[in-house]
């Protein structure tokens, strides 16, 4: 299993979320996605700007999501985004949608690139796996759902 690989099975993608060695094998090759390193305080995904390009699983460093009502109104920290964890998840769902907060890289960080394209070509070519995808991506937005509801109540 390579570092990556091994990275990934301590979030979202670990087996314990029911995403396979072989799934993980299959989205870090070249053919579906990417490494991609920042330095800190690089901007990964610009609150209202462009759609996000793709779906990112943080492998190291941290991340912070900063929102903000207006341009004269300060940013506000909504959280850290810590290895295991993702970014840009709409964006397989919804091309349409724009961003609902900013991402900064806070440290010298990585994370592995999804892109829709790529995606796309990983449901066609393994749907078995694509599906253990779908499924924890799914709960980890439950769980950011339950969180949120959480905060409301």
């Amino acid at each position: 299993m390579s570092d990556v690989e091994e990275l990934l099975n301590q979030g979202l993608l670990s087996e314990e979320n029911g995403v396979s060695a072989e799934t993980r094998a299959l989205l870090t090759s070249e053919s579906f996605s990417e490494i991609v390193n920042y330095q800190e305080d690089t901007l990964i995904v610009t609150q209202g700007g462009g759609e996000p390009d793709a779906l990112y699983f943080t492998i190291s460093g941290v991340f912070h999501a900063i929102s903000h009502a207006n341009e004269q109104a300060p940013q506000r920290l909504l959280g850290r985004i810590e290895p295991g964890e993702f970014i840009g998840e709409v964006t397989l769902f919804d091309s349409e949608t724009k961003a609902s907060a900013s991402v900064k890289a806070m440290r010298n960080a990585s994370a592995l690139k999804v892109t829709p394209e790529s995606f796309g070509a990983f449901c066609k070519s393994h749907p078995a796996q694509a599906l253990e995808f779908v499924s924890s991506l799914a709960k980890g937005l439950a769980s950011r759902l339950s969180a949120a509801n959480e905060k409301v109540l």
